[in-house]
């Protein structure tokens, strides 16, 4: 018997940052790794991951300056060439992204080398686009490179939900295959088994940006009294400066912990419950690693919330006043009522407990 060749696979991201998106990404490159692959990506940095068959090819770009419009035309400009010479170079067998926008770029050597490429989709860039206020030019220019990233791959969502808003965006666009991967539950080896105490300590983790919606959180902390409850903020973005002045213009800057960004080993251990008010999400890390710690979590009523969460722990993310009673209500018997939301939690979710390490290698590895 032949021994089966091992693939030669390219990818592609602009640079390492924190966060769920590179923390999915780097694991799911580490899986074809130790499955005996050889992984080369192109990116403006190193990734943090040190192996004898994983190569950093560079975009030609200062590190510094990748948050510009013009960095960003050039890439999609200029990457999707570079992709094309690594593939043909490295006679690479596989390629696969994370999001649309890398979608594009490997889209010229999938068709010219004819590789079966694997798109991951993470989330819906054109629905945040818009919760975030972008200019109709930029919407629309990404949805026609969505178009064109989803067309002819293997295609990966998070969520039934994202896979049906993309999927009916584009008509034209035909993906060879479509297929749910969702988020993981990993085991833990940290149980929560903290002392509840006063105040109790609830707390959001994530990017702090309009997506994520902390200002509801803020605004809910108003009616909520100062010795029974303060709330814990963790990461760092572009509305933090806005939330801490809103926090001492309404006056809650006293139940307010901004923390920046925290190993979430330490943040589990910290907190009583997770309050998640985002308004969109693929499928939120902080979630799954709350699940996983079997911390009790409150979060918005979304469709990619309620794909992984019991219906008695989802709050209208438009609406404060719900989510002030809601914690009110909690705050009357904090300890039978966290343990009645974990216990639900931990029933609804069992079917997120899955080897995605080996889903992930073998949606890449098609034949």
């Amino acid at each position: 018997m032949t021994e089966k060749r091992k693939a030669r696979i390219l990818t592609s991201y602009y640079r390492p940052k924190p966060g769920g998106y590179c923390t999915r990404l780097f694991r799911g490159i580490a899986a074809l790794l130790k499955a005996g692959n050889e992984v080369h990506y192109l990116s403006v940095s190193p990734f943090p991951i040190s192996h004898p068959n994983c190569h950093f090819h560079r975009f030609p770009w200062f590190i510094e300056n990748t948050d510009t419009l013009l960095f960003w035309a050039l890439f999609h400009i200029f990457s999707p060439f570079q992709l094309l010479y690594l593939g043909f170079r490295y006679h690479i067998t596989h390629a696969f992204a994370f999001g649309t926008n890398y979608g594009f770029t490997l889209q010229l050597l999938r068709l010219l080398k004819k590789i079966p490429t694997a798109l991951f989709l993470r989330g819906d860039g054109i629905k945040i686009h818009r919760i975030n206020g972008k200019g109709s030019w930029l919407i629309r220019l990404d949805t026609i490179i969505e178009g064109f990233a989803i067309h002819g791959v293997y295609l990966y969502g998070v969520s039934d939900n994202l896979i049906k808003r993309v999927i009916n965006r584009h008509h034209w666009a035909r993906p060879r295959h479509i297929q749910i991967l969702r988020n993981d539950i990993q085991p833990t080896v940290y149980n929560n088994t903290r002392e509840l105490s006063t105040p109790l300590h609830v707390g959001c983790v994530g990017i702090l940006e309009k997506r994520k919606n902390q200002s509801l959180l803020l605004g809910a902390m108003q009616d909520l009294p100062t010795e029974k409850i303060h709330l814990h903020l963790y990461g760092t973005g572009p509305q933090e400066a806005t939330l801490r002045k809103l926090s001492y213009s309404i006056n809650v800057y006293n139940k307010v912990t901004f923390h920046g960004w925290v190993d979430s080993n330490i943040i589990w251990k910290q907190i009583d419950l997770l309050v998640f008010p985002s308004l969109h999400e693929g499928s939120p890390n902080a979630v799954l690693e709350a699940l996983a710690n079997k911390v009790p979590i409150m979060a918005s009523d979304i469709p990619e919330h309620a794909e992984i969460l019991p219906r008695s722990c989802l709050l209208s993310p438009n609406d404060d006043k719900a989510w002030a009673e809601a914690l009110q209500k909690l705050l009357l018997n904090p300890r039978q009522s966290l343990a009645l939301l974990s216990k639900e939690q931990s029933e609804f979710s069992e079917s997120l407990f899955f080897d995605w390490n080996a889903w992930f290698v073998e949606s890449v590895i098609v034949q």
